[in-house]
């Protein structure tokens, strides 16, 4: 780090103590520092249109203040925080390019929402598998095996099996009927 890089605020990564980062960002927002703490909302696996929010970063957010004016040692006491990230005997310096790449994937609120597109079968339906050891294979829908895992009902060397996929791995098989007049 160079001498200008103590005169101008920068951004620094900060290591928080479990499960605190929210504590950390409110307690270092009301010393008038700047904070990004990017969360990600997910979709709560047991109420399907419900989302959690959970740090992109467990532990971890950025803040940015200038070195010179020794604000360092009121960051390293506030509630939340275990410590600066240091590499050596240098503050872990995060390049603006970084934090422009972050922020430009969060919205206002700092939050990243990820499109879950969740494939409800029912049992019984037939599907065709489209990628991994068993793509193009036809397999029968028996029931959700995981989060994002089908169990599927497959016939293979005249034998019939049960196994879990990938329900990213499937999709609903095209019927095609004969249209006879």
């Amino acid at each position: 780090m160079t001498t200008k890089d103590y005169i101008k605020p920068q951004w620094f990564l900060i290591y928080t103590k479990p499960h605190q980062e929210e504590r950390a960002k409110e307690h270092l927002e009301n010393q008038g520092n700047e904070v990004f703490l990017p969360m990600i909302a997910s979709e709560k696996t047991k109420l399907p249109k419900s989302f959690s929010l959970k740090p992109m970063f467990p532990r971890y957010l950025f803040t940015k203040f200038t070195v010179e004016n020794n604000n360092w040692t009121q960051i390293k006491s506030t509630r939340g925080v275990s410590h600066i990230v240091v590499f050596g005997d240098n503050f872990t310096k995060v390049p603006n390019s970084v934090m422009g790449y972050l922020k430009s994937k969060v919205d206002d609120n700092d939050v990243l929402k990820l499109q879950t597109t969740r494939k409800t079968f029912q049992k019984g339906d037939e599907l065709l598998i489209k990628k991994g050891i068993f793509q193009g294979k036809d397999a029968t829908f028996l029931s959700m095996g995981g989060k994002e895992r089908v169990r599927v009902l497959l016939s293979l060397m005249n034998r019939i099996m049960i196994t879990d996929i990938p329900g990213k791995n499937v999709e609903r098989k095209a019927i095609d009927e004969t249209f006879k007049l």
